[in-house]
Parts: structure tokens; C-alpha cells; sequence
């Protein structure tokens, strides 16, 4: 789904990143594979159980080592040289996997000369470490992991274009249950509802994940994962929730009435939301701190006399990770700039009236922000 051109662009900035020239770089969190070479072997199929592959990256080369068995997501990706040696063949049993993964990194590793290593310490296996060192005496490490956690922040035009993809996906769960859940299901035919909905938009198998939440534990816990708890007529339902498309997502919100219209108290509630999101939403531009985006949404919750009941944050970044880089909280200290992706979720929750939020996602541009979410936002469900 990324292209080509965005990773090699990707792994350029990387380079010019460094504290200090590096002769190679380690690079092993799978979302980190998808963003420097979009390999995205599938979680639906058999032959990724207990898979791994590693990146290594030469100035002006990435090379992807792995294994036979999922040779084809590695061809798949934007690398200059692919590495698989036989794991699995089917007539003989096998070797550790991972064990695998190390000796063949290792082994391409000793083709490349040089003491300064850039290691993405907090994913690549122990056993590559402790081989490099074993190896070269006088290794110098520079830890990729702070370096790359920035480089994420400014989206390039793949990454947009596959957030889109799954925030459309997500639409259509979204629509979906506005128009199909009725009192008497349980959470988690909501959830296969919504998720028969994103696979139908993307047309393959979807990652859902999020809050499907209902009834008076809203005011509380303020949502939680699809249960076999039974929808009552008038319940209020939370779906907050992501479909995973290529390694990003989206992560927008509703809250309804299941069959039947909310209380006077309850829309209430829910006005005040609509107008906290409309005020936190003014402030995206480049250079608002995510405290300023705070702020907003908590001065709107105050001027109602319902500031009390707003007891989580107001948003965050999305995109390969969530939540991400920036924070929007009372101490949020990251200003926005061009090419975020964030979320804006103010919601409420009062003990024997319900919880709720609403979320849109936005892509802040050089004068403002476009929003990337065009879900209907309710309380009512007709």
C-alpha cells in the first residue's frame, strides 16, 4: 500500500537523522518494516505464526532478511535485496525460527565492514546484538529507536493515503450500525456487524479493535472491548474503534441510543460534547501545542458546569501506532505540525445519566487542518 518513492524517502531522512555517521542500520519493530519497506505479511494466513524479518539498511541499499515461508510478503516489499533462506520445507522438521532469523542476519551483516552500527535496540533480537559485539571488538551502538519515534510525526502522501483507506473502512462500520443494531443483540454482534462492514469496504480481511461498550458501565469505565452483555432498548452505545489497513488506522467515535431516543439529560450531554470537539477543533493548526487543544475542549466542558465529568483526554496522534505523537492533554508539550495525523475525542461521563465522546480524525496542513472523518456524528440512532 505505501509506495516505493515514500519508503526509499523514508529511509533517506532516517540517514540524515543520525547523531553521527553509521556504516549500517538494524531496523526490526514490524511497524517499522511496513514504514521504511512496506513489508506487511498478512496475520491471516498460517505461514506468519512466529514469523520475524529484519531490515538492514546501507547507504542507498535495504536489504529484508527472513525466510522461505514467507518469501512472498518479502518480494512484496520495497527493498533493493531480499533474504530467505529455507525454514520450512514440508519433508523435514524444523529449526527455531527466530534462531534462523538471527544466523542469517548475522550472516549478511558480515558482508558489510564498519564499527558503527545504528540498532533499533528496543526490537532487534538480543542474539544480533551480542553476535555484532562478539564479532567486532570496539563496536560503537547508536540506538534507532528515539530517532525513528519523530521521523513518524509529518505523514507522507502513502501514509495519508492509507490512513484514508481505513478511516473509509471504518465509515462503514460506523454506518452500519447506525443502521442495523437493534435492542436484544449483545456487544459482540455489534462488533461482527461493524466488522463484516470493513471487510465488505476493503474487500479482505479487516483488523477491528476498540471500545463496543453499552449500557449504564459507560458512566464508569468509560468503554471496553465487546462482551456478551444483551443491548437494552434506550441504552446508549460507545463504538470507538479502529480497521487496520496496511499497518495505519483511523480512530473515530459515536455513542447512540439503541432503539429508542436519548434522555433530556443525555442530549444535553451530548451537545456539550459536539461543542467541546468544535472548540478543541479550532486550534489545529501548525504550531498549537497539545496542551492549547486541550484547553479548548476543557474551557467548553467548564462554560456548561460540566467540566467535573470530563475525566480522560481530548486526543492523540494516529497512524501506525495508538495512541501517538502528539498528545493532546493538560501538559501536552508537542506542537502540531504539517502532515500530523490526530484524533480530537472530548466526551462525558455522569453516574445515572451515561458516558459518551465523539471523535473526528484530522490531517494538519500549512494553514489549518483537513478532516479526514466524515461519519455522522448522533445520539439519536433514527
Amino acid at each position: 500500500m505505501l509506495t516505493a518513492e515514500g519508503c526509499a524517502n523514508r529511509r533517506e531522512r532516517l540517514w540524515k537523522a543520525l547523531p553521527a555517521p553509521c556504516d549500517v542500520l538494524i531496523v526490526a519493530a514490524p511497524e517499522h518494516l511496513i514504514y521504511f519497506a512496506d513489508y506487511l505479511p498478512s496475520p491471516f494466513l498460517f505461514r506468519s505464526c512466529e514469523a520475524g524479518a529484519i531490515l538492514l539498511l546501507e547507504p542507498g541499499r535495504a536489504t529484508l532478511v527472513g525466510d522461505s515461508m514467507i518469501g512472498p510478503f518479502l518480494e512484496a516489499a520495497h527493498v533493493n535485496e531480499v533474504v530467505a533462506p529455507t525454514w520450512y520445507d514440508g519433508q523435514h522438521p524444523t529449526a527455531e525460527r527466530r534462531g534462523l532469523l538471527v544466523a542469517s542476519t548475522l550472516d549478511r551483516l558480515s558482508r558489510i565492514p564498519g564499527n558503527r552500527v545504528g540498532i533499533e535496540l528496543g526490537a532487534v533480537p538480543a542474539g544480533v546484538v551480542e553476535g555484532l559485539r562478539a564479532a567486532r571488538p570496539g563496536l560503537h551502538v547508536v540506538d534507532l529507536s528515539p530517532i525513528i519515534r519523530p521521523l513518524r510525526r509529518a505523514k507522507d502522501a502513502d501514509e495519508v493515503a492509507a490512513i484514508r483507506r481505513a478511516i473509509r473502512a471504518g465509515e462503514a462500520g460506523q454506518a452500519a450500525a447506525l443502521a442495523e443494531v437493534r435492542p436484544g443483540m449483545t456487544e459482540l454482534d455489534v462488533y461482527a456487524i461493524v466488522q463484516s462492514a470493513a471487510i465488505r469496504d476493503l474487500g479482505g480481511p479487516a483488523i477491528l479493535y476498540g471500545d463496543f461498550a453499552s449500557g449504564p458501565k459507560l458512566a464508569t469505565e468509560k468503554g471496553g472491548g465487546p462482551t456478551s452483555r444483551v443491548i437494552e432498548a434506550g441504552d446508549l452505545l460507545l463504538l470507538d474503534f479502529s480497521v487496520v489497513a496496511g499497518g495505519y488506522r483511523g480512530d473515530f467515535t459515536n455513542t447512540f441510543a439503541v432503539g429508542g431516543g436519548p434522555t433530556a439529560d443525555q442530549r444535553r450531554l451530548f451537545d456539550a460534547c459536539l461543542a467541546a470537539l468544535a472548540a478543541a477543533e479550532s486550534t489545529l493548526r501548525p504550531g498549537t501545542h497539545g496542551r492549547e487543544v486541550d484547553a479548548a475542549a476543557r474551557r467548553r466542558f467548564a462554560a456548561d458546569g460540566l467540566d467535573a465529568a470530563f475525566a480522560t483526554h481530548t486526543g492523540h496522534g494516529v497512524g501506525l501506532g495508538h495512541p501517538e505523537p502528539p498528545y493532546f492533554v493538560p501538559e501536552g508539550d508537542e506542537a502540531l505540525v504539517v502532515g500530523d495525523v490526530v484524533a480530537v475525542e472530548p466526551g462525558l461521563y455522569v453516574e445515572g445519566i451515561g458516558g459518551m465522546r465523539y471523535e473526528h480524525n484530522y490531517l494538519i496542513i500549512s494553514d489549518g487542518y483537513e478532516r479526514l472523518s466524515n461519519h455522522r456524528l448522533t445520539i439519536d440512532q433514527r
